[in-house]
């Protein structure tokens, strides 16, 4: 009898466990019935199912007026690893990956592609870049020590180690410039301005190059600076923009540095990309009031690492996620496409390995400094 009981037992135990083992395809369809993820009574029918060493994509013909919906990142957690859903030509493709993205990725692992080009970060599906000449305007936004400075401090360290006589850096280090200053005596930095007036001065020369260029190319009847054979790229460097921004407390002239400072940025995101200037635009905190809308609109690339709230994210991204990162270093890097990336992670040692041959250790900056105040430094 105990014998009985004891298989009886065990052939309910392995009858159960099949009934709950579902497969990822059947987990899917269970759970498009329980979003209601259907017109009418037609739901989303299975066409393919595609495996590789990464991962397993499954695809769906979904009847007509249905379509992607973001109430389907469930899956992420129903499944237990991370998936990406798209959907194309009527089409729904949902991919379904064999492991979760790594928290450290290092900065070798990125090898150079093009003067313009800089490593973005790992993906689920591999390695992704920025190529500056396809997209010369990029927003990055996150949270304290998140990633966004690093992240700056290393496509800047990969410019200047691939390009090192092709690249200038103007930079606006609004926190005091703490995170730049170390920077001020390479040749490729031209400028680091820590407060309103030295910004705004910056960016008034920053101005007269872009009308210079601009008069050199009318004059060969170039229509930009690939057709000019321009061979220097020059990045305006904004970090932390939210620092931009005037209140009662301020002087009249810190009120008209911060006016002028906007005006300049923007009229570079608005005209100065096809003469291979580039506008980098970060802040902590992205509002409305903070992240320009020109300067947004003109801005095609963007990278957003964790922020506090999905409305700081739908700012930064025109869409909610950021608010979800977990780790240091992850973001969300969006142009046309969509990726979550893990940054290159690189230690201020090899920073200065990679780039500090290009330091003048000579200059003391005097006689660039004179008639400005010391939180400005040409370089």
């Amino acid at each position: 009898m105990d014998l009985l009981i004891g298989s009886g037992l065990a052939a309910f135990t392995i009858y159960a466990a099949a009934k709950w083992n579902k497969s990822d395809k059947e987990k899917i369809q269970h759970t498009f019935r329980n979003l209601n993820y259907k017109i009418k009574d037609k739901e989303p029918k299975h066409l393919k199912t595609h495996r590789t060493d990464q991962y397993s994509l499954y695809t769906y013909h979904v009847p007509y007026g249905l379509v992607d919906d973001e109430k389907l990142q469930v899956l992420e957690k129903v499944l237990d690893r991370p998936v990406k859903v798209s959907f194309e030509k009527g089409k729904l493709h949902i991919k379904v990956y064999n492991k979760k993205l790594g928290t450290k990725y290092a900065y070798d692992l990125f090898k150079p592609k093009g003067k313009w080009t800089i490593p973005i970060g790992m993906s689920q599906d591999g390695l992704v870049y920025h190529d500056f000449d396809l997209i010369p305007h990029m927003t990055v936004a996150g949270a304290t020590t998140q990633g966004k400075t690093q992240f700056m401090k290393m496509f800047v360290t990969h410019l200047i180690e691939n390009n090192p006589e092709g690249v200038e850096f103007y930079i606006l280090d609004l926190k005091g410039k703490l995170a730049f200053n170390k920077y001020r005596n390479l040749k490729q930095i031209k400028a680091i301005a820590g407060n309103y007036g030295d910004s705004a001065i910056t960016l008034k020369e920053v101005k007269k190059s872009i009308q210079s260029d601009m008069d050199y190319l009318l004059s060969i009847d170039a229509e930009n600076a690939k057709e000019g054979n321009v061979k220097t790229r020059k990045f305006i460097i904004v970090d932390e923009a939210g620092e931009l921004q005037t209140d009662k407390y301020m002087s009249d002239a810190d009120k008209e540095h911060i006016k002028e400072c906007h005006r300049t940025l923007s009229h570079i995101a608005r005209v100065a990309g096809q003469l291979r200037y580039s506008l980098i635009f970060g802040t902590q905190y992205p509002t409305k009031e903070i992240l320009d809308p020109q300067i947004k609109a003109n801005s095609l690339a963007k990278v957003s690492f964790r922020l506090s709230t999905a409305v700081q994210s739908g700012v930064a991204l025109d869409q909610t996620g950021a608010e979800t990162l977990e780790y240091v270093g992850r973001a969300i890097y969006k142009t046309i496409d969509e990726h979550i990336i893990q940054t290159p992670f690189i230690t201020k040692d090899d920073i200065w390995e990679r780039i500090g041959r290009y330091e003048d250790v000579s200059s003391t900056n005097e006689t660039a400094n004179q008639g400005r105040s010391d939180t400005f430094t040409i370089g």
